[in-house]
């Protein structure tokens, strides 16, 4: 589970009380156990009838914007995007693959045929 670009384990704690967007926690840390710790804290508080989802983050890889770019622009099924993204090291602001998906953050270009169309660069 250690991504070894980063040589550290990282996860991602989705929470949510089932009305409300989940509160998306990323803790990193040099092993799972030591990552799951805090994990633990939070589940001991929350209450018994909420949804809570845990990603690991298998890899991190550093893109430069013209590269997710043409990564999106090439991709032929929409709506299907794979990965999470996020915009500093520190997952302060990211996205899950969930929430990206469900928010259609990717979209299809005007002339979009499903299997063969291509993202649309001006709505990234």
């Amino acid at each position: 589970m250690k991504d070894h670009a980063t040589d550290s384990v990282t996860l991602a704690v989705s929470i949510s009380d089932r009305r409300h967007r989940a509160d998306v926690k990323f803790i990193r840390a040099v092993s799972f156990k030591r990552a799951w710790e805090p994990i633990e804290g939070l589940l001991a508080k929350a209450p018994q009838n909420i949804w809570i989802r845990i990603e690991v983050i298998h890899s991190v890889q550093r893109k430069r914007r013209a590269q997710l770019e043409r990564i999106l622009h090439e991709m032929t099924r929409m709506n299907y995007w794979r990965q999470g993204v996020s915009f500093d090291a520190d997952f302060k602001t990211a996205l899950l693959e969930m929430e990206i998906n469900g928010h259609e953050f990717f979209k299809p270009g005007k002339g979009h045929v499903v299997g063969k169309g291509r993202s649309d660069k001006k709505t990234l």
